[in-house]
């Protein structure tokens, strides 16, 4: 295909075909003649255009069919939707100048030469202003065709990534030059546009004002970084360090040695605080951003945080949001999509540095630290850079950037600047804060040493406090910057300098990184709506009680009466303790978001905070300097510290709603932030306390009673709440611990039989259950039934709830006739008080056609779940969790019944057609390695294996399961059940002695209470089957004995299970006896 550029620039600049009637006078001989070449040449541009438009449309429809990026798709669809236009409007044109050389042209009939071109002069003369105008119009149209041209280019180029055989530097490289070009026609397009307003309609400017539009979309397009997540945005007064970018960029893209081509590419850069670090690594990252697929980065100043920063990581792979899913994720990328990976902060003395190290020689690895030890890890170059202080010119030029100070400096002001970058040691943190403050006029370049010195005074004192935390002098140095800026802050007295205090001592007690705006929106907006959803519960509460007489005794109604006095009482004058800003909104109904964004705007102004760099992510970060500081600072006693510390956890446990509120994708995704910030929190708040406890076994008094921390109803509250995060984030001991708190409390105060208490109780049983630690789950989820039963009675809709609940832990445990005759009962009194169609009651419906499928009841179960699925459908939409749960499950009816030898024609179409729907939905929904997934995948490799498609089967199964040993660990349960079928489809591959290890690994792994559990009677009757098939009969007997000993204790003696796995017959089965092939066979 010829190159689209070359096409273009031939079609640019038609020529001028009007004669003026001078030159006509004037070339008299020759001019009839040059009418007739300016309207060949004419008729020859406009078939040039012609294949232009034809290049377009080629181009569209053939070289950009391939695109799969969503968002790449919808803006080459609206740039395609205005090319259209363009065309049609082009053509529009090119008809119309036909006619009018038609026209001009004439029939040609005349005898005489000259005659003749004197009439088609005459003839062009009285079209003179339709050529002109439609001139300009083509003009302005071949314009924006050559933009679209362009942008044809940019896409084409990104979309064959892939398969190009240039490097990912080359393609960079061309990608940026080409969205240059874009620019460029962008810009010419504009000009021509602004040119033609007044000459062209309205309907042709709109066209080409979609043209331009749909271009510019295009331009952020021309380049290959897709994923930019970095510490901080780079200042825009940056300075020094040049060498040290350029040298590493040379040791990062030129490998020096055939040693480092083998090797990870890491770079450490160690100092002291507020030398710059960061702002080096993301100065860096920012000028290299084309060189690299991805930037990313880890908060290492605790292992908490760089768990959460992978779990970030691992959301933008949509894999499971774990640090081992993010590593792997990071190591599966391909030399086509290089990443650097910034680790930030990694200060601790025993800083495990390779365990954050992706399992790969690819990308590249940015360290910094304040720890010298680490500098071994790097592995090009020179290896580390050790930062300090600045050299005197950086740092003069530093500081008098920062105050803004206009070239060319005086030696008076170099003088100044360079006295005070001597006092502050040269540190770059510092002269920003010092040139912050002269900005901002607290004070003079001339006089900022004197007030330096007197904070330094003041902070020097501070320093030998009993209740100060240890100050570095490099910190304190800083820290005398910042009491500036705060003196400053307090003493202009407005509303939004005292709202900025507020939030910084509430910034100083989050986590640093990642502040979002609406932690604080949701704080003031979601106690209204908490207590519109207790109204309604204490309304539904007082139906039921009326309804059904809820059995209290003597005692529990005593408890009731003390309790509801203790509530009064505590309540007294009791709110919740907040910043001004949050108090006042809760106070007047209405929260001023304004208000809240003019103190952010203060602290951000004076350089105390910094905004996230990616513009759609409204959150702001601090400087580890800064936050230590607003913790530690001279005023801020132990006591202040337990004030605003208890302020920020009110904050945040105010910013989180619990279930059913509040469950959308996007709400799942804010919880997930809020990790950090309880921890920071929930950290700060043992350290006070430990504080307080320390100061007070140093008294005298000795004999007073050391206070500890009360829990009330609130507090129980917050404990829930944050709970629910670490359930959330995989945190579940943590999530435990804060759990038997609260039931403790909840018990002591208001006993099983309140539902509160039943709910918090559920909860410790959900966590349980991800503990894997599903007896005790099952023996408090019982506990809870009992009590329930008692007080509120068997019929009642929360019992029911409750029962269906504990049928499913009943199932999970593998006592599948208990599961059974509990899901009955819920059933059944679920369609009495709900109703059939009622959401609850068709969940219920499914958990119960799973049981009796394991009673090999197959079609029975098949037609339960075939009413549960449109149900749930309708109710709930075709791609709903829920909805895909019971799709789940009817696809496994229709296999076990094909499998177990009951099949109906086309039962494994039926299951394969809705296993991978299943499995499609939850990939797109979920992720990759999300648990759900994973069983969808394992279920869907079943269904091909027996099916006979072994090879598919283990191409869905092998990396699913890879996934899960990684995620989960070998003995979890899911693990153990995907190494069970696995074994299995090695049988139906004949690979017994495979089979037969990974079998006898799955029954030595399920000890314990497991010993009896279906998977592991699967696992021996397959073990049986294996070995059998081997010859090796001698080596069944012991577990024939077993299985038959099992299988009646758990199903009884008659039970169709029992019979199966018992059977000679089964016991002996042949490999392609199990494979069902064709695609209506059974």
């Amino acid at each position: 295909m010829a190159d689209p550029f070359s096409i273009i620039a031939g079609t640019v600049g038609l020529a001028d075909v009007c004669i003026r009637f001078a030159l006509f006078l004037r070339q008299a001989k020759d001019g009839f003649h040059k009418v007739d070449e300016d309207l060949e040449d004419l008729t020859k541009e406009v078939t040039a255009l012609r294949s232009v438009s034809e290049l377009i449309k080629r181009s569209f429809e053939v070289h950009l069919a391939g695109i799969t990026d969503v968002n790449d798709q919808l803006v080459v669809s609206n740039h395609w939707q205005a090319t259209q236009a363009t065309l049609a409007s082009c053509q529009d044109i090119i008809d119309r100048l036909k006619d009018l050389i038609t026209k001009v042209l004439g029939s040609g009939r005349s005898k005489h030469v000259k005659t003749e071109a004197l009439r088609k002069y005459l003839r062009q003369q009285s079209k003179e202003e339709d050529f002109l105008k439609l001139r300009q119009k083509l003009n302005a149209h071949q314009i924006a065709l050559q933009t679209s041209l362009a942008a044809v280019n940019i896409i084409y180029t990104r979309n064959s990534q892939s398969t190009s055989i240039e490097s990912f530097s080359e393609l960079s490289n061309k990608i940026q030059d080409l969205g240059a070009d874009l620019q460029s026609a962008v810009n010419s397009l504009q000009t021509s546009i602004e040119l033609s307003a007044e000459k062209t309609t309205r309907k042709v400017i709109l066209k080409l004002v979609d043209a331009l539009r749909s271009a510019q979309k295009i331009v952020p397009l021309a380049s290959l970084n897709e994923h930019f997540y970095a510490p901080q945005t780079v200042s825009s007064i940056f300075t020094g360090r040049k060498d040290d970018l350029d040298t590493l960029k040379r040791c990062f893209q030129t490998p020096t040695s055939p040693k480092e081509l083998q090797t990870q590419k890491r770079f450490v850069v160690y100092g002291l605080p507020g030398s710059g670090k960061t702002q080096f690594c993301c100065k860096f990252a920012s000028d290299n951003k084309q060189s690299f697929w991805g930037v990313f980065w880890i908060d290492a100043s605790s292992s908490e945080h760089a768990k959460q920063s992978f779990s970030i990581i691992a959301r933008i792979g949509k894999v499971e949001a774990n640090e081992r899913a993010a590593k792997s994720w990071l190591s599966s990328l391909g030399k086509e999509r290089p990443w650097l990976l910034i680790i930030d902060n990694a200060d601790e003395v025993s800083f495990p540095a390779e365990d954050y190290y992706p399992e790969s020689e690819g990308g590249v690895i940015l360290i910094t630290t304040r720890n010298p030890i680490l500098k071994v890890h790097g592995t090009i170059g020179p290896r580390y850079y050790q930062f300090g202080e600045l050299d005197e010119t950086a740092s003069i030029e530093l500081l008098l950037k920062a105050a803004d100070k206009s070239l060319p400096w005086p030696q008076s002001t170099i003088d100044s600047a360079k006295d005070i970058c001597k006092a502050l040691g040269y540190l770059p943190l510092a002269l920003m804060h010092a040139g912050k403050t002269i900005l901002i006029r607290l004070c003079t370049l001339q006089n900022y040493l004197s007030f330096f010195e007197k904070n330094w005074t003041r902070i020097r004192k501070r320093r030998g406090s009993k209740d100060a935390q240890s100050i570095s002098d490099a910190n304190a140095a800083i820290y005398s910057s910042y009491e500036l800026i705060h003196s400053g802050l307090l003493s202009e007295g407005t509303q939004a300098s005292e709202d900025a205090l507020d939030l910084l001592k509430i910034f100083s007690f989050f986590h640093r990184q990642h502040i979002r705006v609406d932690i604080f929106l949701r704080a003031a907006r979601n106690p209204r709506r908490e207590l519109l959803e207790q109204k309604r519960k204490e309304q539904e509460e007082r139906t039921t009680s009326s309804r059904l007489k809820l059995n209290h005794t003597v005692a529990q109604t005593l408890r009731t009466i003390g309790l509801s006095i203790y509530t009064y009482l505590v309540g007294l004058g009791n709110r919740p303790a907040l910043p001004r800003f949050l108090t006042d909104a809760l106070q007047s109904g209405s929260f001023d978001e304004l208000r809240l964004r003019e103190a952010l705007k203060q602290l951000f102004q004076m350089s105390l905070i910094f905004a996230n760099p990616d513009p759609n992510d409204d959150s702001y970060s601090m400087h580890p300097a800064v936050h230590l500081w607003a913790r530690a600072r001279p005023e801020m006693t132990i006591a202040d510290q337990a004030i605003w510390c208890h302020i920020t956890a009110t904050i945040l446990a105010q910013a989180i709603l619990l279930p059913p509120l509040d469950d959308k994708e996007e709400d799942e995704i804010f919880k997930r932030d809020l990790l950090p910030h309880i921890i920071h929190v929930q950290s700060n708040e043992r350290m006070i306390r430990a504080k307080y406890l320390e100061n007070q076994e140093s008294r005298t008094r000795s004999w007073l009673p050391v206070l500890q921390p009360r829990l009330d109803r609130d507090r129980a509250l917050q404990l829930v709440k944050f709970s629910v995060i670490y359930t959330q984030c995989g945190l579940f001991e943590e999530a435990e611990k804060l759990q038997l708190q609260v039931a403790e409390f909840a018990n002591k105060m208001l006993g099983m039989e309140n539902t509160r208490t039943m709910d918090i109780m559920l909860l410790l049983s959900y966590t349980y259950w991800q503990l894997t630690r599903g007896d005790e789950a099952a023996d408090l989820q019982e506990r809870v039934l009992m009590a329930c039963i008692e007080v509120r009675g068997s019929d009642d809709l929360k019992t029911l709830q409750i029962m269906n609940m504990f049928g499913t832990s009943r199932w999970q445990q593998g006592r599948i006739p208990e599961a059974r005759q509990i899901h009955e009962t819920a059933v059944t009194g679920l369609k009495k008080v709900l109703g059939d169609d009622h959401v609850d009651t068709l969940k219920a419906m499914s958990n119960l056609g799973r049981d009796i499928g394991k009673d090999f009841r197959f079609t029975e179960a098949i037609e339960i779940h075939l009413k549960v699925v449109p149900g749930l459908r309708k109710k709930l939409g075709n791609f709903h969790l829920e909805t895909l749960i019971a799709m789940d499950n009817l696809a496994m009816a229709y296999f076990d019944r094909a499998a177990y030898g009951y099949g109906h024609p086309g039962d494994l179409d039926h299951a394969l057609k809705l296993e991978e729907e299943v499995f499609e939905q939850r990939k797109e929904k979920l992720g990759r390695e999300h648990l759900y997934t994973l069983w969808s995948g394992l279920n869907l490799a079943r269904i091909k294996g027996v099916r006979g498609e072994i090879d598919e089967a283990l191409s869905v199964f092998l990396p699913g399961h890879a996934i899960a040993r990684r995620n989960l660990g070998e003995t979890h349960f899911g693990v153990l059940l995907g190494k069970l079928h696995y074994g299995r489809i090695l049988i139906y591959m004949k690979r017994y002695e495979e089979a037969e290890d990974i079998l006898k690994e799955v029954i030595e792994s399920h000890g314990g209470p497991r010993q009896g559990h279906p998977d592991r009677l699967l696992a021996i009757f397959s073990l049986i089957n294996c070995r059998n098939l081997q010859g090796k009969e001698a080596e069944t007997v012991v577990l024939l004995e077993e299985l038959t000993e099992s299988t009646k204790a758990l199903f009884g003696e008659n039970h169709a299970w029992v019979k199966y796995l018992l059977d000679p017959k089964n016991l002996w089965k042949e490999p392609d006896d199990y494979q069902r092939r064709g695609p209506n066979a059974i």
